[in-house]
């Protein structure tokens, strides 16, 4: 969100981020696509910094997808990329940006199923703000 108004002599620029509506719609759209693929999974939905806004466990869900699901949420919005780029994280992918007007207003991880399953359900959940 890179909108300028004018406050006094000073400009400020707004930053777009994701609202909690947004990340239950998000992490709605994910769960959705999880039982699509008969996955069982995790998902984190963070704001603009990072910060978790919505999480959900499925049923059968390891205990470890907690914590996998927030990192890959969290790293993915501190830099505004895939985790697949990221080489520090490297679980194979689940976390996704959400970018608006070039800048990151959150991200979502998913962990439990293959990464490439993973990936699939954190875009599905994505696309739903697009739609």
């Amino acid at each position: 969100m890179a909108q300028q108004r004018q406050i006094g002599d000073m400009a400020m620029r707004a930053r777009f981020s994701l609202s909690f509506e947004d990340a239950r719609t998000v992490a709605a759209a994910c769960l959705e696509a999880a039982r699509q693929h008969d996955a069982e999974v995790s998902v984190a939905v963070v704001d603009d910094a990072g910060v978790l806004l919505h999480f959900s466990r499925m049923d059968g869900a390891r205990a470890y997808t907690v914590e996998l699901a927030s990192r890959k949420a969290r790293s993915s919005a501190s830099v505004g990329v895939p985790t697949s780029v990221i080489k520090a994280i490297d679980a194979g992918g689940g976390g996704f940006p959400v970018l608006h007007e070039g800048h990151c207003a959150g991200a979502v991880g998913i962990s439990g199923a293959k990464p490439e399953i993973d990936e699939i359900i954190a875009q599905a959940g994505i696309a739903v703000l697009a739609a």
